[in-house]
């Protein structure tokens, strides 16, 4: 599944403090290790000065499904894929796989566009839609997913 994401994350190995009492990953975790992907949103071309400029993206949803548990020492891969994109709209996904390659859990994610300003919706500039579209083909082009996505925008 892992050909299906193209952006590759940065692999975490799970701690003791991320495993609650049932001993595996606490899900707190999963969200974190799926947010803390700052060069993802980065190679989207949501920089700091995309920033700086006055807009940013808020969720308006996010789904996680947790397929098979994560334990202390395992290490955790994110990789993410884009699904569809709109003018005030983004629909990504990404899978946690462990070592042996089998999805750990799988998120969903709907983004809006923000002008910082008004802190309303906003349609994303000609040349962001475009580089988002662009980089939309490049992951449709490595194939369908293995799973039926919940969200859509």
């Amino acid at each position: 599944m892992k050909e299906k994401f193209p952006y590759i994350g940065n692999d975490v190995t799970i701690t003791e403090e991320m495993c609650d009492l049932n001993g595996h990953m606490n899900v707190l975790y999963y969200a974190q290790i799926f947010e803390d992907e700052f060069p993802f949103y980065s190679s989207l071309g949501f920089t700091s000065d995309y920033f700086q400029e006055g807009y940013s993206f808020f969720t308006l949803e996010m789904n996680i499904r947790y397929l098979k548990e994560m334990k202390q020492g395992e290490i955790a891969s994110p990789c993410f894929r884009y699904f569809a994109v709109k003018p005030k709209l983004i629909h990504y996904g990404g899978i946690i796989l462990n070592e042996s390659g089998d999805v750990s859990a799988i998120t969903e994610n709907v983004l809006v566009h923000v002008d910082m300003n008004t802190r309303r919706s906003c349609e994303m500039k000609e040349e962001t839609i475009s580089h988002l579209n662009g980089m939309l083909k490049e992951h449709a082009a490595t194939g369908d997913i293995d799973f039926e996505l919940r969200l859509k925008i």
